[in-house]
């Protein structure tokens, strides 16, 4: 065509296979009237191009831009009917919705301009132009004849389409008015006036389309549905109840069991047919095998988009897009999952959250996001492949199953066998799929059987109705195979007769692929590429074939129904249709060969990310581990896992890792082997005492084994390996300062300020848990001194969770109490809550906040206490600490015991210890045995009180707590006088008492059970001992502030 002679279309003729209704009543009507959508395309001023081109360049030009449009129609379930020198007309196919068809019909109309561009620019033609007119009208289909094999169709669509092209502007879709009601919730439009057509008696509004809101579902964007249902009404039944609970406001979940290829998504297509005119949403998400360690896959490979210039990268703006697009608005809602997703841009406070509050968070923004998206009426969530899922997923789609009950919401999820239990808590109907019955089997063979080709014999039904056993997939890629290969079928058959259906399949999917010459080769590189994949990426695994012969490739691999267009418009990206389709051809290719193109996909993604944004960190390790290349796997297993536990993915993180280790035992070289293994240890320990403990076995056994590795490197390493150092400190059941020495003395070479940092914070935290606070305040002072040159705030995740510098001034300042320097203990601890404050880490701020709390408590200042009280209840207003909402209640149980409300501070203290108990935090421990105690003594609860002290004791000697352990004898000793017990026993307790707090030179410890001894008239030659000990300490007390401000009562004896 040319622009100044369009088209005549006397009558339009297409195939009944690309016309044919559903089941057999369509074969019987001779006629049928259908809505019908027409595109017709003409490239501008071709004739102009013949005159300054040689006759075979333009004949080059011409094919090269043909064969493209045919690609884009075909890729939007389209077929070209009437192709005339540049251009021609497609019908969209009768069988599916007119809506669906109008919309891929716009798509496959904007693909059209994109593809020509793309070959002007190939052919160095800047000057090439399309223009596109698209038309849908009422259309009367008279059938043909069995000679024929093809209908008549007549109808205005064609008419329309051709003159619509004909006032388009050169790179423009122009639409009919009918075309634009059908897909305007698709796609964008802009008014083009209102104009007469030749040949019509009314004028026309019409419409430019621009461009695509939303994705047409996979059934038809992903190409032809060409499998029929067969006999699947009592599973439909059970479907339709769910539903119709759901529409009435009581949602459910059902759950679609089979193998695979037995049919679970043509279950699906027909849901959505069904449903149709009822839900105000269908919602798709896919699962795949490279997903699996991938946090969040299904709903990121929904949201991710076109990531080119952001390294393949999701960012929050385009994740809120894509919610707010989906009626999902609540900017809370949008940040935790951006956070999740990974998303550039994502909310950072969010990393400070602890890896169950982050769960809590995620199910309530899932329970909210179902609210949300059923607030316009009822919807169908369908979640395919869950045997599949990740974790995280699974942990979510767990949450919304539960809550669908709740909302107008009818949840789907399709599984192979005995994947799906865990859904089981939602309460579930299960469908379970079974394979076609012999007659069924026949009915669906006559069904699948292409129109227009030759029925098969009685003889080879038989054959294939044995050889599939029933599957779906299995019959229509036999069917397909006996059609194509007619004259070598049915001996091929007959050798198969005896061999298992899964063999059978493999054997027909490879005669297939043999007849399609190079095609075979490139089907073999997309079914190692994975799910997705493009050209470029094809040419990065296959260099030995040019780009015409991968582009046919790929055009005969969609028309012979293995593959699939992925992507509407743009750059075409591409899958294998089917999963089971993919793992057969994969397992068919030599291991050798595959281990090569897993190489050369894993070299040229390192390369560019870009070439594959689509894929994740883990699914690029894992091709770098099928390739055999596994010191590369592991390294990219160990980043993989680092982002995951960034996006509080602890479950993926945590899989991940433990598989880099496994894979660690498989490298020979046992120096790379001890790297390797260390590198995993570093990100794996912190996961692991976030989500076991750290006194968990796990994590003590992991940095136990990682020292031992990390002590035989060389010494010029061992600043890298810190953090392990760092871990088996840290995790250690036992505070007696024999680990904390190994570190200092392993690292004293380190010339590195920011480990020798973190030694020293290790050792200020044991000395002061070990009471000896001088060497706690000059370890602070000597770390407090290199934290400018280290990384300081930095790693505040890493090590202990909070900021070294607050950590040193608080425990500078509680030491310094215990000295006697009250008001210096009181600036320092000030230094250490600004600080805290200024990095805006939440976990510093808590640990300033504590060690204020505890400051105060020593010193007894109940309303200072209580104001800090009312902080840490605010903090945890904001984050999930449920360690820090337990010591809260202690100290407010406390206050309120010492104000005079004694029995419900004593239950509050009690319920709150409970609490603190189930955290595995027991350095504090023994001062609030200490607090319960003085309560329950002013209770009459005598002996309670002391089996709590001695359960203190015992436990501060054993776990190397011993800060405190002056106080719990003196404590003891006031209550054995109570109790009128032997004066040996009290005498005991004093002198151990005042030895300890001599020793550890606790100035408060060592004046207050001086004045017990003195008060309670026992053992002269005690007091003696220590009397000048005592005076030199109270006149060396530091004036300016009081070392206790509301002394205890005295206890009568």
């Amino acid at each position: 065509m040319s622009e100044k002679s369009p088209v005549a279309l006397p009558a339009a003729s297409v195939s009944t296979g690309f016309l044919g209704g559903n089941g057999n009543n369509a074969s019987e009507a001779r006629h049928e009237r259908r809505i019908l959508t027409a595109l017709c395309y003409d490239l501008v001023g071709s004739t102009d191009l013949l005159a300054i081109l040689d006759i075979e360049e333009f004949e080059e030009l011409i094919s090269a831009f043909q064969r493209a449009a045919r690609q884009a129609v075909a890729s939007c379930s389209g077929a070209v009917q009437v192709e005339v020198g540049d251009g021609g007309i497609a019908l969209f196919p009768a069988e599916i919705d007119a809506k669906d068809a109008a919309s891929l019909a716009i798509r496959a109309g904007l693909e059209i301009i994109d593809a020509c561009r793309r070959v002007g620019s190939d052919q160095g033609r800047a000057d090439l132009h399309v223009r596109v007119g698209i038309a849908t009208s009422m259309t009367l289909i008279h059938k043909g004849d069995a000679d024929t094999g093809r209908d008549n169709v007549t109808g205005p669509a064609f008419a329309m389409a051709t003159r619509l092209q004909a006032i388009a502007q050169p790179d423009t879709v122009v639409v009919s008015d009918a075309t634009r009601n059908l897909a305007r919730r698709s796609h964008v439009f802009s008014f083009r006036g209102t104009h007469t057509i030749k040949g019509f008696a009314e004028p026309e509004l019409v419409w430019h389309a621009l461009s695509h809101k939303r994705e047409v579902d996979r059934f038809f964007a992903f190409g032809r549905l060409s499998s029929p249902l067969v006999d699947r009404e009592a599973e439909l039944a059970t479907i339709a109840e769910a539903w119709d609970s759901a529409v009435a406001g009581s949602g459910g979940v059902v759950v679609i069991e089979g193998e695979a290829g037995i049919g679970k998504s043509r279950i699906l297509h027909e849901v959505r047919r069904r449903t149709r005119h009822q839900r105000a949403k269908l919602l798709l998400f896919q699962c795949t095998p490279g997903g699996l360690r991938s946090a969040l896959h299904p709903l990121l490979q929904n949201v991710r988009g076109d990531l080119a210039g952001n390294e393949g990268q999701l960012s929050a703006a385009a994740v809120a897009e894509v919610f707010r697009d989906h009626d999902v608005r609540d900017p809370e809602i949008i940040d935790i999952f951006s956070f999740l997703l990974g998303a550039v841009g994502a909310d950072p406070m969010l990393k400070e959250i602890d890896a169950e509050a982050m769960r809590a968070k995620a199910n309530w923004a899932v329970r909210h996001s179902l609210e949300a998206l059923c607030a316009s009426g009822p919807i169908v969530l369908v979640v395919e492949d869950i045997h599949w899922i990740d974790l995280t997923s699974r942990q979510l789609l767990a949450e919304l199953a539960q809550s669908a009950r709740h909302f107008r919401a009818l949840v789907i999820a399709t599984t192979r066998p005995e994947s799906g239990s865990w859904l089981a808590a939602s309460n579930p109907r299960h469908i379970s799929l079974k394979p076609l019955n012999r007659e069924q089997t026949r009915l669906a063979i006559a069904a699948m059987w292409p129109q227009g080709k030759p029925s098969t014999s009685p003889e080879l039904l038989d054959v294939v109705e044995r050889m599939t056993g029933g599957v779906p997939l299995f019959i229509e890629e036999i069917c397909q195979w006996m059609t194509e290969n007619a004259a070598s079928a049915t001996d091929r058959l007959a050798q198969t007769a005896t061999r298992s259906h899964a063999s059978v399949f493999e054997s027909v999917i490879e005669a297939r692929l043999e007849t399609l010459g190079p095609a075979r080769e490139v089907a073999r590189a997309a079914a190692v590429a994975g799910n997705r994949f493009n050209q470029e990426l094809l040419r990065a695994l296959l260099p030995e074939l040019d780009d015409e012969i991968i582009a046919n490739a790929l055009d005969s691999l969609s028309e012979a129904g293995f593959l699939i267009r992925l992507r509407p418009s743009g750059v075409p990206v591409y899958g294998v249709r089917h999963a089971l389709i993919q793992e057969t051809i994969y397992n068919a290719t030599l291991r050798k060969r595959r281990q090569a193109l897993h190489r050369r996909l894993f070299a040229a993604v390192s390369r560019n990310r870009n070439l594959a944004g689509w894929l994740g960190t883990a699914e690029v390790a894992e091709h770098a581990e099928r390739a055999g290349l596994l010191e590369d796997a592991i390294a990219q297993f160990v980043i993989a896992g680092t982002e995951s536990s960034s996006r509080s993915a602890m479950a993926e993180a945590r899989q991940i890792l433990e598989h880099a280790l496994a894979l660690c035992e498989r490298v020979a070289a046992a120096d790379t082997r001890d790297a390797l293994r260390l590198s995993a240890m570093i990100v794996l320990g912190p996961i692991l005492t976030a989500v076991e403990g750290p006194n968990s076995a796990p994590a003590r056994k992991l940095y136990e084994d990682g020292v031992v590795i990390a002590r035989r490197r060389p010494v010029a390493e061992r600043a890298k390996w810190f953090p392990i150092y760092w871990g088996w400190w840290f995790t250690d059941t036992v505070m007696d300062g024999e680990r904390a020495e190994v570190v200092l003395s392993d690292l004293r070479d380190v010339e590195d300020a920011e480990v020798q940092l973190q030694a020293r914070h290790c050792v200020w935290a044991i000395d002061f848990n070990l009471g000896r606070h001088d060497r706690c305040i000059a370890a602070v002072d000597a770390g407090l001194s290199l934290y400018e040159h280290g990384q300081g705030k930095a790693n505040a995740a890493l090590f202990g969770g909070h900021d070294a510098r607050v950590c040193g001034l608080a425990h500078r300042a509680l030491s310094l109490w215990f000295v006697g320097k009250p008001a210096s203990a009181i600036h320092s601890m000030s230094e250490a809550r600004s600080w805290a404050q200024q990095t805006g880490h939440a976990g510093s701020i808590a640990h300033a906040y504590l060690n204020e709390a505890m400051l105060h408590c020593y010193r007894r200042d109940f309303s200072m206490l209580r104001s800090v009280i009312a902080d840490l209840r605010h903090l945890t207003e904001r984050h999930y600490m449920p360690a820090l909402a337990a010591a809260a209640q202690i100290f407010e149980g406390w206050c309120d015991g010492n104000a005079g409300q004694v029995e419900s501070g004593r239950e509050k203290m009690r319920q709150g210890l409970g609490l603190h108990g189930e955290f595995q935090t027991p350095e504090d421990e023994p001062v609030y045995c200490g607090m319960l105690a003085e309560l329950l003594t002013r209770t009459a609860e005598v002996d309670e009180a002391l089996a709590l002290l001695g359960s203190a004791v015992a436990q501060a000697e054993a776990g190397g707590s011993r800060f405190w352990l002056a106080e719990l004898y003196r404590r003891r000793a006031e209550l054995l006088l109570l109790k009128g017990d032997a004066e040996a026993d009290i005498i005991a307790a004093l002198e151990k008492s005042i030895a300890i707090a001599a020793e550890q030179n606790a100035v408060p410890f060592l004046v207050s059970t001086y004045e017990t001894l003195q008060s309670s008239g026992l053992s002269p030659e005690l007091s003696s001992r220590y009397r000048d000990r005592v005076e030199r300490a109270k006149s060396a007390l530091e004036p300016g502030a009081a070392l206790i401000v509301n002394p205890e009562s005295a206890v009568r004896h």
